[in-house]
């Protein structure tokens, strides 16, 4: 079988893969209460637009 391209798996952005970085060793959580759950969605540019859209909804 061939090996994927490109094209089908674009490079990662690098402010996602230092965001996604922050948030397993800890540096995210440190700031949120311990009863917030610890498990969350995959970082990618989807993610961070639909949170964007989100908070631009509350100013």
């Amino acid at each position: 079988m061939a090996e994927p391209t490109a094209a089908v798996h674009p490079p990662k952005d690098r402010g996602l893969v230092e965001l996604e970085e922050t948030i397993h060793n800890g540096g995210f959580w440190r700031l949120v209460p311990e009863s917030v759950p610890r498990v969350y969605a995959k970082v990618d540019r989807k993610l961070l637009t639909h949170v964007e859209v989100c908070l631009r909804r509350l100013t």
